[in-house]
């Protein structure tokens, strides 16, 4: 698996010659975000559909 830094600059790399300084760092995070729901997974540090709607149900009573 490639370094963080590694990683950025392959991502980097794919975009478009003129991509934005925001699209990139919107890219940077979108990918961070999706790699920290992935740990999230192996760790089984997730939340069911059920209890979400269930923590829903709770603020919509407040």
């Amino acid at each position: 698996m490639p370094s963080t830094k590694q990683h950025a600059i392959n991502l980097i790399g794919n975009l478009p010659d003129d991509t934005s300084f925001d699209d990139i760092m919107e890219e940077l995070f979108f990918s961070k975000k999706v790699q920290q729901g992935l740990i999230d997974l192996d760790n089984n540090a997730v939340f069911s559909h059920a209890q979400i709607l269930e923590e829903i149900v709770k603020w919509r009573k407040k």
